[in-house]
């Protein structure tokens, strides 16, 4: 009998202390059975909360070691020399003038200039004025030194866009010749004021 009463009460039935309608049989009572971590009981941390610290200690390792990685191939990718071509000039620097096609010649030159002297723009479009501050303004022309290379081709009906010469300067290497990384395009002081 004790081992009955044993084998109700580890499944959660509770035996009342007094029972008035029969006092040699125990009450029986349903009850769910109890499910409980014994260690949470003891300390208040059950698996899910180990699961939890596990998962955010690896989600800050991992983002630490990724930062750490992208960090020193930045560090290694400095210290490599870049001399890939450009992909646009081919190692040129210059390109041919989508305007006139690198004949140098425009059919709609007059028109173009009619336009830039209502505007009062005269001077050719890579003449750029520079303040100095030691002499003062300056007349400088742009990249020079490369278009001095190709000769003017056309003396009627000018191509504005590249003055006659029927190549323009690289926009994507800027005259270089070699391909620009892809961080190197831009600095922050390109957006500075």
């Amino acid at each position: 009998m004790t081992a009955l009463l044993c084998s109700f009460l580890s499944l959660g039935y509770q035996i009342p202390l007094h029972s008035t309608s029969r006092p040699h049989m125990p009450a029986l009572r349903t009850a769910a059975p109890l499910m409980a971590d014994p260690w949470a009981a003891s300390s208040g941390i059950d698996m899910n909360t180990v699961a939890g610290v596990a998962a955010g200690l690896l989600g800050v390792g991992g983002g630490v070691a990724l930062i750490a990685f992208t960090e020193n191939a930045g560090k290694a990718n400095e210290q490599r020399a870049n001399a890939q071509p450009c992909v646009e000039c081919k190692g040129e620097k210059v390109v041919t003038c989508t305007i006139c096609d690198g004949s140098g010649v425009d059919p709609l030159a007059t028109l173009v200039q009619g336009v830039r002297e209502a505007t009062g723009e005269a001077k050719p479009a890579n003449v750029v004025t520079v303040e100095d501050w030691d002499s003062g303004p300056k007349q400088v022309i742009m990249y020079e030194e490369i278009l001095s290379a190709y000769p003017v081709k056309a003396t009627e009906n000018v191509c504005s866009n590249c003055d006659g010469r029927g190549v323009v300067v690289c926009d994507n290497c800027q005259g270089t010749g070699i391909q620009p990384r892809f961080l190197e395009r831009f600095s922050p002081d390109d957006f500075m004021d």
